[in-house]
């Protein structure tokens, strides 16, 4: 019959056909097997480079490393370092128990007590210009200055400071003078009026 001539003959067709088919699975089975291995070592080589950056030698210790960690940075321009004893022993430290005796011991010399901490921004701030009145004035002025904290509290609330810097002029042991704040005219319209005639 006609079907089944058709029929050996699609077979026919099929059967010439899977040489060409087998050969295209290989070159497929092939190429994957490249991208594979591409990709292997790639991600061997990735891995390797890591690493060995992650456990590389660190740079070798000397003289010139040793002098860059210890140097310290110095300070930005505008930026005064202060100083415990201020500049060239200009202004000195008193404390809750020689803050009396300093005052009797001036005489009739201007003092200037200088109230701070070391967290006051505007205490840091000024620090400078004290030290240039200091300066200034040497045998008609004394600056003095007292950290607020600590021990001195019971002598700082004794004296009613509550703003910080505050500042104290004394002369012939009595107060004469407060300011609040750190007022550069008000220190020195001050320190011109009575440093000169103690003069």
């Amino acid at each position: 019959p006609s079907w089944a001539k058709k029929n050996r003959q699609k077979t026919g067709e099929m059967a010439s056909c899977k040489p060409f088919y087998a050969l295209a699975v290989f070159a497929a089975a092939t190429l994957c097997i490249i991208a594979v291995s591409r990709s292997s070592n790639q991600l061997k080589s990735s891995v390797a480079s890591h690493s060995i950056a992650r456990f590389a030698k660190p740079a070798p210790f000397t003289s010139r490393n040793l002098r860059r960690k210890c140097t310290a940075p110095s300070p930005r321009a505008g930026h005064a370092m202060v100083v415990g004893a201020g500049a060239g022993g200009l202004i000195t430290e008193v404390d809750k128990d020689s803050y009396y005796p300093t005052l009797k011991n001036a005489g009739g010399k201007l003092i200037l007590v200088d109230f701070y901490t070391d967290w006051c921004g505007p205490c840091k701030m000024i620090y400078p210009y004290l030290e240039e009145l200091a300066r200034e004035n040497p045998d008609t002025l004394q600056i003095v200055k007292l950290n607020c904290a600590g021990e001195n509290r019971e002598l700082v609330n004794e004296l009613g400071v509550r703003v910080l810097p505050t500042f104290l002029f004394y002369k012939n042991e009595e107060n004469i003078a407060t300011v609040k704040g750190a007022k550069r005219e008000d220190l020195k319209n001050i320190i011109a009026e009575y440093a000169v005639a103690a003069a």
